[in-house]
């Protein structure tokens, strides 16, 4: 029933039980259930931030490729940022992406030549 996309307080409530465990005894997940949820969680997570729409390498050292890798780096950094607990390491990247901020505002002000 979980693979036919029957939820799993639905699950335990058709089943009768008051306790998740009791119903997590007639449940066999699978390598492949875990793959299918990840998958399917990951492609329509609205908390995740957008992946950067430029290339990880620009193909050119100009502005506009410096500007590009300079995007990607403020995107992993956020990445990152987001996966560690409030601290100072969370605080520091959050000094970090303000700096990168500030320099992303001074290059696009450069000519592009």
């Amino acid at each position: 029933m979980l693979r036919s996309g029957v939820s799993f307080p639905v699950l335990m409530k058709l089943l009768g039980h008051i306790d998740p465990d009791m119903t997590m005894r007639y449940v066999d997940v699978t390598l492949t259930d875990v793959q299918r949820e990840f998958l399917l969680t990951r492609n329509h997570a609205k908390h995740l931030v957008p992946q950067p729409q430029v290339a990880s390498t620009p193909d050119h050292a100009d502005r506009n490729g410096v500007i590009h890798a300079l995007l990607a780096t403020q995107h992993v950094m956020e990445m990152f940022r987001r996966s560690l607990p409030p601290g100072s390491a969370r605080s520091s990247l959050d000094r970090l992406t303000n700096r990168l901020t500030k320099i992303l505002a001074q290059i696009k002000k450069l000519p592009n030549t």
